[in-house]
């Protein structure tokens, strides 16, 4: 629960309301609100509204004014219908929901985007918290509950448990408000068991559009031939690279994994120059991954549901990795070759710009999870996000960045719903994946 009022002398609120689309030029619209805000806030009306209209030498200057008395203050509207503009102030001598008052005028005023500021009156030592804060406490362990029901009543256990709890809320708000759901991660995720787990999600169609880093493409096609090994994080990587074999963290990768990609992406490559020399065209690296993703026949891959079910994965940086390594050995004998990495940016901002809403589950950092934000910024940003990370903000780094400065971007809504949960992905995610399973559906 959110602290919106504190135990003092009151509150005043300011709202700018810009982009307004229903028509904030009829006076019983205004006349409306001050009818309704009152009763709405728990305040006392006495006082019939006042509604006038201003016609200003300026036509877009001119405009509707309105007022009404309440016993602990006053509410007053102003709207510039020529602007689609509307500002409106609440003060009031007891504290009130300045949340209920935002969702009324998006409610009755459909703004594109609005603004607000509380000025609280009062001193905190008289704040009484047990009237608005809930009570720190566990769950029972004998009863027999789905997984979401225990996440969601994790919100009251604190710490990155209330965070993970307060993911629910969001997941819930996205499906209400049927948000494309984009997602990133990372190539490490890949390497990791998390990739059977994307696969699934992308098989029930609960994600609209994958952004992620090249390495978890490779890896992805790699693990159609062969499995990853678990290994240990104290071990001699000297004595490793000795018997061939890579290190991602606990995870290992021995070399033949890659001469086995190497197998695959050649006559792949071959393929699509064929292709370039017929139609003049170079693909788009969201092709190429949709054109790979026919080539595999293991279920468990995220490429084999994706291009099943047409959702589109973008690779920012499909040059990078042993898949741009192998790019750069292809075109070395057939150096007319080439890819349009350009080519897939109308088409990710389409999928943006198309939705009603757009939300971001965003794991980890780096180039994936900036392209996601990063494009937002088309539709002044994210209307809900979740993040999950291991970064620290204490560097500057995107990855480390935590939401609120997303908003300074224009990268998430100032309003917009959001949650960073601290922690390992490997941990966090297969808890939050149930959990859209059983929200979405």
């Amino acid at each position: 629960m959110k602290i919106k009022t504190k135990h003092g002398n009151g509150s005043q609120l300011t709202v700018d309301a810009f982009g307004c689309k229903d028509d904030i030029g009829d006076k019983r619209l205004v006349k409306k609100l001050l009818e309704e805000l009152p009763y709405l806030l728990g305040m006392n009306k006495i006082s019939e509204p006042v509604v006038l209209e201003h016609n200003a030498e300026k036509e877009e200057e001119s405009g509707i004014t309105g007022f009404v008395i309440i016993a602990e203050s006053h509410i007053a509207i102003h709207t510039y219908p020529q602007k689609n503009f509307l500002s409106a102030d609440i003060f009031s001598c007891k504290e009130f929901d300045y949340e209920k008052v935002m969702d009324y005028i998006k409610e009755n005023f459909k703004p594109e985007k609005i603004e607000h500021d509380v000025i609280q009156r009062g001193k905190s030592e008289k704040y009484n918290a047990d009237n608005h804060l809930n009570p720190v406490k566990g769950f029972d362990l004998e009863s027999n509950k789905k997984v979401v029901d225990v996440v969601e009543e994790m919100k009251n256990i604190g710490f990155q448990g209330k965070h993970l709890g307060d993911s629910i809320d969001v997941l819930k708000k996205m499906k209400q408000e049927n948000a494309t759901i984009f997602m990133s991660f990372t190539s490490n995720m890949a390497s990791s068991g998390l990739r059977e787990v994307f696969s699934q999600l992308v098989k029930e169609k609960l994600i609209d559009v994958i952004i992620t880093s090249t390495g978890a493409i490779e890896e992805d096609i790699m693990k159609c031939n062969k499995p990853f090994l678990l290994g240990d994080f104290d071990v001699s990587d000297i004595d490793l690279h000795k018997k061939g074999i890579n290190r991602i963290g606990n995870i290992f990768v021995p070399d033949d994994r890659y001469e086995q990609l190497e197998d695959v992406l050649m006559p792949f490559f071959s393929e699509l120059f064929e292709k370039q020399k017929k139609t003049g065209k170079m693909i788009n690296p969201s092709e190429l991954v949709f054109e790979l993703g026919k080539k595999v026949q293991d279920e468990n891959s995220i490429l084999y549901w994706a291009t099943k079910n047409d959702i589109p994965i973008f690779c920012p940086g499909i040059t990078d990795g042993a898949l741009g390594l192998q790019l750069y050995f292809f075109k070395q004998k057939n150096p007319e070759f080439g890819m349009d990495v350009t080519g897939d940016m109308k088409k990710l901002a389409d999928q943006v710009l198309h939705a009603d809403k757009t939300a971001g589950i965003i794991l980890g950092g780096g180039i994936a999870k900036h392209h996601l934000i990063g494009v937002n910024i088309l539709r002044d940003g994210l209307d809900y996000a979740i993040y999950v990370t291991t970064g620290s903000q204490g560097d500057g780094s995107l990855s480390g960045a935590r939401p609120k400065e997303a908003k300074s971007w224009s990268k998430l809504k100032e309003q917009g719903n959001n949650v960073c949960i601290e922690g390992d992905a490997t941990i966090v995610f297969p808890l939050l994946a149930i959990c859209m399973k059983e929200v979405f559906r």
